[in-house]
Formats: C-alpha cells, structure tokens, sequence
C-alpha cells in the first residue's frame, strides 16, 4: 500500500511540474508575441520607416498576385451576379408570355377581350424590352469598365 501511495504523490508530483511548464512556456510566448507586437507598432509609428515598408510591401510579388487574384475573383463575381440577373429577368419575361400563349380560349367574347388586351400587353412587353435592354446596357457597360480599369 505504502508503494502505491508513493507512486501517487510522485504522479500528482510530475503533473504539478508540468502544469508549471505549461504556465511558463505560455507566459514565454505571450512576452515574446508581445514584443513583436511593439517593435511592429514602433517601426511603423516611425515616418521615414512605415514609408519604406509599405513601399516594400507594395512592390513586392505576393501582394501584386493577391491583387491580382482578388481582382479575378471580383470580376468572376459581378459576371455571376450579373448572368443570374440576366437569367431571372429572362425567366419571368417568358414565363409571362408562354402562360398567355398556352391558356386555351374558350369563347369568343374571351378572343374579343383578349384582342383588345393584346395591345396593352403588346405595349407593356416593349416598355419591358426597352428596360431589359437598357438594364444589360449598364451591366455591359459596368463590366467593360472594370475590365479596362484592370489594364
């Protein structure tokens, strides 16, 4: 008994120790992150040095590719957006106008009305034309404008 008792005290021991350790190694690397932090926000705090790191910064590869990346994902992105505004327009454009072509007439009076309602609707499709075609205007527009900006 006397044996297992000395081992417990040694293993209760060993992992105070280590949690000690622990304590210190993670106290080390707070100062350490600390200290990178301050000489960071000291060279930066400096005029004539932030000047010289951003201007490194700004020259180097990595930030012109990541530049770069980003701005073909941008790109990408609005060219999605601007494929899914399209496609909904159109989807609601002719689900409109193939529910008033399939809807079977079953009398005259109903070909009458619907003669004189052909019109108006003959209208309100060209207003809706005009709008789509100037929505898809602005939109190529947006994207030639975005494209040469990245040249």
């Amino acid at each position: 008994m006397a044996v297992k008792e000395k081992n417990e005290q040694q293993e209760e021991k060993n992992e105070q120790q280590e949690e000690k350790n622990d304590r210190s190694n993670y106290s080390i690397n707070l100062a350490i992150v600390g200290g990178v932090v301050g000489a960071g926000i000291g060279l930066l705090s400096s005029p004539g040095t932030s000047k010289k790191i951003f201007k490194n910064i700004g020259e180097s590869e990595v930030v012109k590719v990541a530049g770069n990346q980003l701005r073909r994902s941008a790109q990408e992105m609005l060219a999605a957006q601007a494929q899914s505004g399209i496609k909904q327009l159109a989807s609601g454009y002719m689900g409109k106008n193939v529910v008033s072509l399939l809807s079977p007439l079953k009398s005259d009076e109903k070909k009458k009305s619907k003669a004189d309602d052909t019109s108006s609707e003959l209208d309100e499709i060209k207003e809706e034309n005009k709008n789509i075609n100037n929505r898809l205007d602005k939109i190529e527009n947006m994207l030639g404008e975005l494209v040469d900006s990245k040249k």
